[in-house]
């Protein structure tokens, strides 16, 4: 093996020293990165994490924080009042309200950045829900959950542990097995808790 050298330096060397430092500072500027992400891992929209803390308001102006509600499973739906998928999902989910309200806490979050307040009242008094709706008129939840589509729903348990993430509607069906296994679900924990 022949080396190149150049005034007593070895070329292949340097240029390896030269490869390994890039290499380094490319690992140092990901975790940076990765670092000063808003989300914990404890926080993250997922099933297995804590879900992330919200405060929003209803039609009426009543304000309704997530974090108040620990101690009682959650469903939490993401919906828009123009959606057909979640209009189509609407009335099984007042349905199942009418069946698990004394067990589960529904909350549905409307997507106000793109739907009004009227249309929103007006889906309300024709749908026949009576839970509670918020309002996401600057989108932030939404961000905050990941919420890519609609209608998309979390199941939280009574210690503010994200049980199942459904993106789409569900019917009757997929609702009660989904409330089932939240019911069943309660002793579960966040990683680190």
């Amino acid at each position: 093996m022949r080396y190149t050298t150049v005034g007593g330096i070895d070329l292949e060397l340097a240029r390896t020293r030269k490869i390994l430092l890039v290499m380094l500072m490319l690992i140092v500027v990901t975790a940076i990165v990765i670092n000063q992400h808003p989300k914990t891992l404890a926080q993250l929209p997922e099933a297995g994490y804590r879900a992330p803390n919200f405060i929003l308001h209803t039609l009426s102006g009543h304000p309704i924080e997530l974090s108040q509600l620990k101690g009682k499973p959650v469903l939490i739906n993401f919906f828009a009042s123009w959606c057909p998928p979640c209009q189509a999902e609407a009335p099984d989910l007042v349905q199942m309200y009418d069946r698990y309200h004394t067990q589960v806490v529904f909350l549905g979050v409307d997507m106000t950045e793109s739907d009004s307040r009227s249309a929103v009242q007006a889906f309300m008094k024709k749908v026949g829900i009576h839970y509670p709706i918020v309002l996401d008129s600057l989108g932030k939840v939404a961000k905050q959950y990941d919420v890519i589509s609609i209608p998309m729903s979390f199941f939280v348990n009574a210690q503010g542990v994200i049980v199942a993430r459904v993106a789409g509607a569900m019917n009757r069906n997929s609702l009660a097995s989904e409330l089932s296994h939240l019911l069943s679900s309660q002793n579960l924990n966040a990683p680190g808790q």
